[in-house]
């Protein structure tokens, strides 16, 4: 008999009314858990996401994939309003960013006729495989056979922020394809970087952020000085590293300091300037440069050689 009753006791309504709170206790608690997780997850994807950036009107864009350095990458094209033949420039991402860092610049010098090539670099920090990646891409976009594209006007130019920028500067060395090379905040350490500044015979420009950890303590300024000529750098007034990548995550913004529109819009307006000037030769260009001094905006101008040009 006192088993019988421990038996009715287990199976009593009151066992089963206290199983079915604490039942419903742990899913509501489970369904809590859950939704800070989506919550933490959805604010740490806007903390790392790189926002989209409208096109410019008539700009046209389009991805495809290339086998690069031994890996398939993404490649996007920003294409200019109008028909014929146009300037190539290829623009270089940062260390762990992606081809969208850059679409801000890539769209920027599609509206001024110039087809604009932006890869994501097969690898993080193989600096070397990244050049011969963009050396390679573009040997295949000079062929001019790839279907729907303008066709090239000449030889190119190559762009790299940060660590793009070392890419970029080892693509060019010695590159019969490439007449003008551009550092955005470029980073580049060690004697490999210096011999290539050293063995460039093409306008180079270098336009900085302030000195910072992110940017190697301002380490553009060992490149600028390695560079033999035609050279000329700036460096935008309080800029942080992160005010020369178009567009940048808040991640980047935490980490580099408060990236803003002004500051970019400096830099893409002498990134336009030293395009213009170093691969097309366009004496305002030249003179936008010559005259830098007197921009309130940037600091620090320095050239070498350049008077030789247009």
């Amino acid at each position: 008999m006192p088993e019988n009753r421990k038996a009715s006791n287990w199976f009593s309504p009151d066992m089963w009314s206290h199983w079915s709170r604490r039942k419903r206790w742990l899913v509501s608690l489970r369904a809590a858990f859950l939704l800070v997780v989506a919550a933490v997850a959805a604010g740490l994807s806007c903390f790392l996401s790189v926002p989209a950036v409208p096109l410019p009107t008539g700009v046209k864009h389009r991805t495809e994939k290339f086998t690069l350095a031994g890996k398939v990458v993404a490649v996007d094209f920003y294409l200019p309003p109008w028909s014929g033949p146009a300037p190539v420039v290829v623009v270089a991402h940062g260390f762990t960013r992606n081809r969208r860092t850059m679409a801000g610049w890539g769209g920027r010098l599609a509206s001024e006729g110039f087809l604009a090539v932006v890869p994501d670099l097969p690898t993080w920090a193989d600096h070397a495989r990244n050049g011969r990646a963009l050396a390679g891409l573009l040997v295949k976009v000079q062929a001019g056979e790839l279907p729907g594209l303008p066709k090239p006007s000449g030889r190119a130019a190559l762009v790299g922020f940060s660590a793009g920028g070392f890419s970029t500067l080892l693509a060019a060395a010695g590159n019969t394809n490439v007449a003008c090379w551009i550092g955005l905040d470029p980073v580049a350490m060690g004697r490999t970087a210096t011999q290539a500044a050293e063995s460039l015979r093409i306008p180079a420009f270098v336009l900085r952020a302030e000195p910072a950890p992110w940017n190697a303590h301002g380490n553009a300024r060992q490149i600028f000085a390695a560079l033999p000529g035609p050279a000329f750098s700036l460096a935008v007034n309080q800029a942080t590293h992160v005010d020369a990548e178009n567009p940048t995550s808040r991640a980047a913004d935490w980490a580099c300091g408060q990236s803003d529109p002004a500051r970019r819009g400096v830099f893409g307006r002498y990134l336009l300037a030293s395009l213009q000037a170093g691969l097309l030769g366009d004496p305002a260009a030249w003179r936008q440069l010559h005259t830098a001094t007197n921009d309130a905006s940037v600091r620090e101008v320095v050239s070498r050689k350049l008077e030789k040009l247009p």
